[in-house]
């Protein structure tokens, strides 16, 4: 067992939750059921159009919070898009990354969110990477290092210790069946591996992992048992927060027990 890394536990709105109202309360429930949480960084990312109420909020609390996206570039003839430089402004501490939704709707290539990675990891924020094979595979080490290392290109060392990688194999989103435990279990040993091969075991063992995959009260304590998963991303069954604090408390007891 290497060093100890911090669980760590969130959720993306995507855009579900849009109107201020709506999302300045749910930050606020966020932070009264968590805020007290030392030995678990609990995050929240709101839809882009809420992120300055949300930020308003949740700053100065333990509660960590962010953005969906940034533009690949800091400042300039971006139009429509999202600079980091507003989100260092508001405070964010995290950016999300290479999401599905990002590569197969808005047509984003690894190239691409390599650029945003290195952007974030230049400015001193932390980057929620996703990463998860496209086809349900023994064979998924292959296309697990080919993307790692595409969306990583030209990191190395020190600047990935701040990074967290949040895998959900493609072939399971929005599906009725998510990917079992032990299925998820093996492609996260897969990943550490992958990383101890391209970046070394010091870096390795910083770096914290999240399953993002239809994560529930029910069965976050059977995900995280396993000593290579960090924490959970969760969606939208998160949105009642006393469902995500559950989820928090049982991800907290896991690790605690494992420890």
């Amino acid at each position: 067992m290497g060093m100890k890394r911090k669980p760590i536990v969130g959720m993306s709105l995507k855009i579900y939750v849009n109107k201020m109202e709506q999302a300045v309360s749910m930050a606020k429930e966020v932070m009264e059921k968590m805020d007290a949480i030392e030995d678990v960084d609990v995050f929240l990312i709101p839809s882009m159009g809420t992120v300055y109420p949300v930020a308003k909020v949740l700053e100065g609390s333990s509660i960590l919070y962010g953005v969906q996206n940034i533009a690949p570039k800091e400042n300039g003839a971006m139009t429509g898009e999202f600079s980091i430089e507003s989100a260092l402004d508001l405070g964010c501490h995290l950016v999300e990354l290479g999401h599905a939704e990002r590569k197969s709707v808005f047509r984003e290539d690894y190239q691409m969110i390599n650029e945003k990675i290195r952007l974030t990891i230049r400015k001193g924020l932390m980057p929620i990477v996703c990463v998860g094979e496209t086809d349900r595979s023994p064979e998924r080490k292959k296309e697990l290092r080919s993307q790692i290392s595409e969306l990583l290109k030209g990191l190395e060392g020190e600047s990935l210790s701040g990074l967290v990688l949040a895998y959900e194999p493609e072939w399971a989103i929005g599906k009725e069946k998510p990917a079992e435990p032990d299925y998820v279990h093996g492609s996260m040993r897969i990943i550490r591996e992958i990383l101890t091969e391209l970046y070394g075991a010091a870096v390795s063992e910083r770096i914290r992992l999240i399953y993002g995959g239809s994560a529930n009260k029910e069965n976050a304590k059977k995900l995280v048992s396993s000593e290579d998963i960090d924490g959970l991303f969760i969606g939208r069954f998160g949105h009642d927060i006393a469902n995500f604090e559950e989820i928090v408390q049982n991800v907290r007891e896991t690790k605690e027990e494992k420890s």
